[in-house]
């Protein structure tokens, strides 16, 4: 416990400590902007294989697009 005291009170080792954090803090925030990334790119490709399935039903476009939120430029390309 005394050891720790010590090194707690040691400034060489408070500042790599406090780099460590940091460290792990900006890998955190790095996994959460990659996760939320990858969510809204899955919602798109979802938009898309729906807005497919929709063409092939022989929907209307902007129906299509009012219900998927895509473009109708982006349900053309899809054609």
């Amino acid at each position: 416990m005394e050891k720790l005291k010590e090194l707690g009170l040691d400034d060489e080792f408070g500042a790599i400590y406090d780099e460590e954090i940091v460290h792990k803090m900006e890998i955190n925030s790095a996994r959460s902007d990659g996760r939320k990334e990858g969510r809204k790119e899955g919602a798109k490709e979802r938009e898309k294989s729906i807005a497919k399935s929709m063409l092939a039903k022989k929907m209307d476009i902007p129906l299509i697009s009012e219900l998927t939120g895509l473009s109708k430029k982006q349900i053309t390309m899809l054609m």
